[in-house]
């Protein structure tokens, strides 16, 4: 089977196209367990920022296309202005030629926050795609933390000039939503993996087939347990987030300042992924007056997957605090490695933790309950390494390398057979 994947990262040619090792993620070990499959011979398409020629790495062959963001910085600034950065029917036209050129069985496209769903009614192939993020929903909880006008306010002026600000990044994905409700109503075939994705693709894909597959996770994480005897003093607390406003960095602000200023809990609040210089870190410090020391938080910026799992084996609980998810890689990868987990009631996160069983639920954006939750779980460790153990048993079996790649073939083999009918 000739499978033609495309995706909105190189996958493993990272590793000779980038030498940051930060890079790299579930897709690139989904490839790596899909290669391995009887009769199977994967391309993967991508968009790159020079002329690649297509070329082989281990047992995959990859297919970049330019994507030129204009020359010059002015030219940028002015393409983001009018929210041109590309070409969606010249970009269309190539891929449409990397279809041409390797004849595949299946396409399977990750993610509909690009343009590569716009294919669809041009090629008779069984065309699959999986949802990631999806742009309609999030875009409706973009400013669920901090409200427009706050983060209007206090981002930097930089920002504002160069046509970089939280207003043009809200309109971009509110534009992009626009695209994504056109690719998916054309879509035949969904892949998804919790009740909020099934639910939103019977409303914008209501024609289609869903098909459930979850996710390979980064290998590290599965390698290692988490296996502490009693929690830190101080209590331990660990938070992967992205630069969004919609991540929650303002509920850990709040929750913070109610756990210091009531003194019911000595700890220390460690974010990866972040630092005190992105946008959301300024706009939260400006907005709520954090003094990020003083509320014992540290961020500590981007880590690659080896540095996260000795942070993560170090820390006590993991908190997912984000205001929208689909299903959150940071809180599987924290089940996986069966730490005790807290994560906000909010998109599909309830299909992958269940509530009081494998750890605790909290609805977004309320910092009274999440500091209970945590206050709750640091002073009974024994009900803390329960709730683990149940959420890495469920995690050990969700994330299975083989049984994914298995099902995902089938899944190919199934969109293939109903589309020979």
């Amino acid at each position: 089977m000739k499978i033609l994947w495309f995706a909105n990262a190189p996958c493993s040619a990272i590793e000779i196209l980038n030498n940051n090792t930060n890079l790299g993620g579930w897709l690139q070990s989904l490839e790596e367990q899909i290669v391995q499959q009887e009769n199977t011979e994967l391309s993967v398409c991508f968009y790159w920022g020079e002329e690649l020629k297509p070329f082989r790495h281990r047992k995959t062959t990859y297919y970049p296309v330019v994507r030129k963001i204009f020359g010059s910085k002015i030219l940028r600034v002015v393409a983001r202005a009018v929210g041109k950065s590309h070409n969606d029917k010249k970009e269309l036209k190539k891929i449409l030629s990397v279809i041409e050129l390797v004849k595949p069985d299946v396409i399977h496209i990750h993610g509909t926050e690009d343009n590569f769903g716009l294919i669809q009614p041009y090629t008779k192939i069984p065309t699959v795609i999986s949802m990631q993020g999806i742009l309609s929903p999030c875009s409706e909880k973009y400013f669920s933390g901090i409200p427009f006008l706050i983060a209007y306010w206090y981002e930097g002026l930089i920002s504002k000039i160069l046509v970089r600000s939280i207003r043009r990044q809200y309109y971009d994905i509110k534009n992009r939503a626009v695209r994504e409700r056109r690719i998916l109503s054309q879509t035949k075939y969904i892949i998804g993996r919790t009740d909020w994705d099934k639910r939103i693709t019977r409303i914008l894909a209501p024609d289609s087939m869903y098909y459930i597959s979850n996710e390979i996770l980064r290998s590290s994480f599965y390698e290692k347990q988490w296996d502490k005897d009693q929690f830190s003093n101080p209590l331990q607390i660990v938070t992967t987030l992205s630069d969004n406003l919609y991540k929650g960095l303002e509920t850990i602000v709040t929750t913070s300042r109610i756990l210091v200023e009531n003194r019911i809990l000595d700890f220390e609040w460690t974010i990866i992924g972040i630092s005190e210089y992105s946008e959301s870190s300024r706009i939260v410090q400006r907005w709520l007056k954090a003094d990020f020391e003083s509320l014992r938080i540290k961020l500590v910026g981007s880590k690659n997957q080896n540095e996260l799992v000795d942070i993560l084996l170090q820390s006590d609980i993991y908190c997912q605090v984000s205001h929208i998810e689909n299903s959150s890689n940071s809180l599987c990868e924290a089940m996986l490695l069966g730490m005790p987990v807290i994560a906000t009631y909010a998109g599909g996160t309830a299909s992958l933790l269940f509530d009081k069983k494998e750890g605790i639920l909290v609805q977004e954006g309320e910092p009274y309950s999440y500091a209970c939750a945590i206050y709750e779980l640091a002073h009974n460790f024994m009900l803390a390494t329960k709730y683990a153990a149940a959420a890495r048993e469920r995690a050990l079996k969700r994330h299975s390398k083989k049984q994914i790649a298995k099902n995902m073939i089938s899944i190919y083999k199934a969109a293939l057979s109903r589309c020979e009918q």
